[in-house]
């Protein structure tokens, strides 16, 4: 046997405090209904808050399981319409029949009343149901699994408080004025990067600074070219006769050493820059100092993150309150930001103080040594490739 007592009683805020009642002989379930169809195209969303239980009864969200008497008790918000019109389920969401249902409603005013038992939207009159004592009683003799009871009741002034979404995929996306919001703000999310991609500091070069590191940070290039020049120019390399000796000076980088290793005393021609060593130490140099930071990475996993809460926020609203736009909005903005993740600048502040590389100097040097360059660049990329 499942039986089900409820009172049902009206704050003057519009808030109902409803009171169940059960005793049962085996366990039985209940999902508290938040949200019912009102008609095809439109569905009625309700708040229950303050879930206290007592006896025999365990809660997990808005599903309540009963083994043996209880006592339930809750708030309910969203059953006033305009002009004192209160609509709630008293009982339903079973997983069982159940034997007996009787129910009172109290409220200030009360005019006339209507009960319906049996499937959502069903207009079944309630076994009984009347106007007693400035409120409502009915009951219900059988209800079958899964069936409910709805009260209408007319009731004297109360403060609205009923709310209403489109139900099924369609309504789901319906615009509204949140989404409507959501829109703007994602066009001024989007506005907002694509300044920032647009955003570029160009200047002169930092002086006391590797060539190579400048225009590595600033263009992510290896310019060999500008660094055998400058360590030409500071004495570290000689060239005579298109040969190779080494000399000293101040004091060179990790990269620098490598670059005047790779170019050892003999012909020119015989030198053999290993491309990926070079960019290797100069990419360390780069962040080492400060240059560069991970920020396309960071940019990419915050635009996968954005994405995933998209996709779960649109699902989460098309199923329950609507505007599933809004989480629509989100997903584009994690899409728009994970694709723009590349072309998003490593360089740091300081590394943008670094400015552009120079203008390069034409000389046979530096046309030997771009050849030579070009030829590391080509065996690499026959080495990549195998």
């Amino acid at each position: 046997m499942l039986a089900d007592d409820v009172t049902v009683t009206t704050a003057q805020d519009g808030q109902l405090t409803v009171v169940e009642r059960i005793v049962t002989d085996a366990p039985a379930v209940r999902r508290l209904s938040e949200r019912t169809p009102v008609t095809d195209d439109e569905d009625r969303l309700y708040s229950i808050t303050d879930l206290r239980l007592a006896g025999a009864a365990t809660a997990d969200g808005t599903t309540v399981t009963v083994t043996g008497p209880a006592t339930l008790t809750y708030t309910v918000d969203g059953a006033v319409a305009s002009g004192g019109q209160v609509r709630v389920q008293l009982t339903g969401g079973w997983n069982r029949a159940v034997d007996r249902v009787a129910a009172s409603f109290s409220a200030p005013g009360v005019s006339a009343a209507d009960c319906y038992s049996g499937p959502a939207g069903s207009a079944r009159q309630c076994t009984f149901s009347e106007l007693r004592g400035g409120g409502v009683h009915a009951e219900q003799n059988g209800l079958r699994q899964g069936d409910r009871i709805d009260l209408a009741v007319q009731t004297g002034p109360l403060p609205a408080n009923a709310r209403f979404v489109r139900s099924g995929l369609l309504g789901a996306f319906a615009a509204g004025l949140p989404t409507v919001l959501s829109g703007l703000l994602l066009l001024g999310y989007l506005l907002l990067g694509t300044v920032l991609l647009r955003r570029r500091r160009t200047g002169p070069p930092a002086p006391g600074v590797p060539p190579a590191c400048v225009a590595y940070v600033a263009r992510g290039e290896l310019d060999l070219v500008a660094t055998v020049l400058d360590l030409v120019a500071r004495g570290h390399l000689h060239l005579a006769d298109d040969r190779i000796t080494h000399g000293e000076g101040d004091s060179l980088s990790t990269f620098e050493h490598a670059v005047k290793a790779a170019f050892p005393p003999g012909p020119l021609a015989a030198a053999r820059p290993d491309r990926a060593e070079l960019l290797a130490l100069l990419d360390a140099e780069a962040r080492g100092e400060g240059w560069l930071s991970d920020r396309p990475k960071h940019v990419r996993r915050a635009g996968l993150v954005l994405s995933a809460a998209g996709v779960l926020t649109t699902a989460a609203l098309a199923l329950t309150v609507g505007n599933a736009l809004i989480g629509v909005a989100v997903l584009i903005a994690g899409l728009a930001t994970f694709a723009a993740a590349p072309a998003t600048s490593a360089r740091t502040a300081r590394g943008r103080a670094l400015g552009a590389p120079a203008a390069r100097v034409e000389s046979p040097l530096a046309a030997t040594v771009a050849a030579i360059q070009a030829a590391a660049e080509r065996r690499h990329a026959v080495v990549s490739a195998q």
